[in-house]
């Protein structure tokens, strides 16, 4: 009788550990966090490419954007496209992008990005995204703080505005970074109705 409740309770502790590890391993992995970061970004990018009909790098946010699909799609590097990973970043796209990229588009998306990240150097984009969102931060607290005086107010606006610059002058030296993410992103917004 004590042999038999030792066996079904190691049993019993072998079927909770198989499950859950079958249960920790979807889904939740770094391929779909990666992936959800990518169709966030996407989504952002194509909103505003619908409106202006371009992506307008003079745009922090756009800039932002672009250096959040760079950093969450660098795992995408080497990546076999039968493996976990990869599969868990298309299921991310799906969700991060508020079904923007569907099941249909969600494997020509992830292949397109990982041609991009395999083949060209992005590190001055994220950079870039970084300058940007600490830019970006800046003049929000500018802006919050309605009691300086007025003329404090515009000479952290010019500053911003020459930080701007500074962004645009940086991300427009790696051309060939930004060529390639400005075609890998027109070729994306095309599976979605909106390249041109």
């Amino acid at each position: 009788m004590k042999k038999v409740s030792i066996i079904l309770t190691v049993v019993a502790l072998c079927v909770l550990t198989a499950s859950c590890g079958v249960l920790g391993a979807g889904g939740n992995g770094s391929g779909s966090v990666n992936g959800q970061q990518s169709g966030a970004a996407l989504k952002s990018l194509y909103s505003q490419y619908k409106t202006d009909g371009k992506v307008d790098l003079t745009n922090l946010n756009n800039v932002i954007s672009m250096a959040q699909l760079v950093n969450g799609i660098q795992g995408l590097k080497g990546i076999d496209d039968k493996s976990r990973f990869y599969t868990d970043f298309a299921t991310g796209l799906i969700l991060g992008s508020n079904n923007l990229v569907t099941q249909q588009t969600s494997n020509p998306v992830t292949n397109t990005l990982q041609t991009l990240v395999s083949g060209t150097d992005l590190t001055a984009i994220a950079a870039a995204g970084l300058a940007a969102a600490a830019q970006t931060q800046q003049a929000q607290q500018a802006a919050t703080q309605t009691q300086q005086a007025a003329t404090q107010t515009q000479q952290a606006a010019a500053t911003t505005g020459n930080n701007v610059a500074n962004t645009v002058a940086a991300i427009s030296e790696t051309t060939a970074g930004v060529s390639n993410t400005l075609s890998s992103l027109a070729t994306i917004f095309s599976l979605f109705g909106g390249g041109n």
